[in-house]
């Protein structure tokens, strides 16, 4: 794990790249710690906050796929520094947001910044990646795990001592825009790229296996975030101080996996990691169900944290690595089917959760995880252009094709 935060942090692309995810899950975390109080402050119930809250991951939909677009015609470096220095202004609206519709609005344009720099700073990390010929988005991720956890915390400290919402996220806009112009130089790119293509970037038939996975994956993720403390709580018993710790186990272990994941990728081939993470994370997950007991839940995502930990790094570059298409269309194309995932699976558990009971609904989390492990051997031996594991340098040619823009000087 130090060699591979030495190995980022030490070169000012990819510092500048791994520092841009840790701040956009700064964001996310640091907004999910203060709903309890924006909900109260605008007396809106639980129905009504639920539908509010839908307008960040549509922005985030709707976006992603004109991202795709976007990024092989400006450059990856470019996209992403312009929206990583803007990406938290939605939240400084807060203060004057009045009522249900106005709160949707501030969350769609966070929610549209988001889902472009998802994108964006994803093909960056690849693009930095394949010019050092080393492996980083795994740890670039392990930021993002980090973040999340840093906002959560500074989120339920300005809550506890009840700081104004435009304060908080004053302080979190100033910072962010501290650390990406500290960075400028690091996204600088050469001329951008005009690039041919649909505007609008759906999976095409050699992404459509990625795409499946990554939905496989997101849905599992985000019913771990939504059900975790309810499986816990209402599923098993456990106390209201116990029910928490299942998300935090599964966050922590998917940081430490990623920390490490770089140097696991370019030990053993891709394939077999990604199958090999995926039925780790069922076994440990269904044996949690199984065993019925908090204790084996909490251990369960935590092993699913580990499982997980770096398929959706790999899941990205593959995408990002198919001949014949630009990096950021492909990205754009495979994260949307996987946002979607993300976004609708939760819902969908609640009605099974509803028919059944919440031990089938996790299960069917660990039964999503087999399929990736059943899965990902045959979609990742398709023709995909060399990651860095791979011990080879690609022809020019090979190249020309798949780097989206020169990587500036360290």
């Amino acid at each position: 794990m130090i060699t591979a935060l030495r190995r980022v942090w030490t070169h000012r692309p990819s510092r500048a790249v791994a520092l841009t995810f840790s701040l956009v899950s700064l964001f996310i975390g640091s907004w999910f710690a203060r709903i309890p109080e924006v909900q109260a402050a605008l007396g809106l119930s639980e129905a009504t906050l639920g539908l509010v809250l839908l307008a960040m991951p549509l922005g985030t939909l709707l976006v992603m796929p004109l991202t795709g677009w976007l990024v092989p015609r400006w450059g990856a470096g470019p996209v992403t520094f312009g929206t990583a220095l803007v990406q938290g202004l939605p939240f400084l609206a807060l203060p004057i947001v009045d009522g249900a519709l106005s709160l949707a609005a501030m969350l769609f344009a966070a929610g549209m910044l988001n889902g472009t720099l998802n994108v964006a700073m994803n093909a960056r990390a690849n693009a930095v990646e394949e010019r050092r010929d080393v492996s980083i988005l795994s740890t670039c991720h392990g930021f993002y795990s980090v973040g999340g956890m840093v906002g959560a915390g500074f989120g339920s400290g300005a809550a506890a001592l009840s700081l104004p919402f435009g304060g908080h996220f004053a302080i979190l806009v100033v910072w962010a825009a501290g650390v990406v112009l500290l960075h400028r130089s690091a996204f600088a790119t050469g001329p951008p790229r005009r690039a041919s293509g649909p505007v609008v970037a759906v999976p095409p038939p050699a992404l459509a296996g990625l795409a499946a996975l990554l939905f496989c994956v997101l849905l599992a993720e985000g019913a771990v975030s939504n059900w975790s403390a309810v499986y816990l709580r209402t599923g098993l018993g456990a106390g209201a101080g116990v029910a928490g710790l299942g998300y935090a186990a599964f966050s922590g272990a998917m940081a430490l996996g990623r920390f490490h994941g770089d140097r696991i990728l370019e030990r053993f081939a891709t394939g077999r990691v990604v199958q090999a993470g995926a039925a780790v994370a069922a076994l440990g997950l269904g044996a949690g169900v199984l065993l019925a007991h908090p204790a084996a839940g909490i251990a369960g995502f935590f092993v699913q944290g580990l499982g997980f930990a770096v398929l959706v790094p790999v899941l990205f570059r593959a995408a990002a690595r198919t001949p014949g298409l630009a990096p950021g269309t492909s990205i754009a194309a495979v994260a949307t089917a996987g946002y979607v995932g993300l976004f609708t699976g939760p819902p969908l558990l609640g009605f099974v959760a509803e028919a059944l009971s919440l031990s089938w609904a996790i299960g069917i989390v660990a039964a999503l995880a087999g399929l990736v492990a059943l899965g990902a051997g045959p979609v990742l031996r398709a023709p995909a252009a060399p990651s860095p594991a791979d011990g080879r340098t690609p022809t020019p040619a090979e190249g020309a094709s798949r780097a989206e823009e020169p990587d500036p000087v360290p």
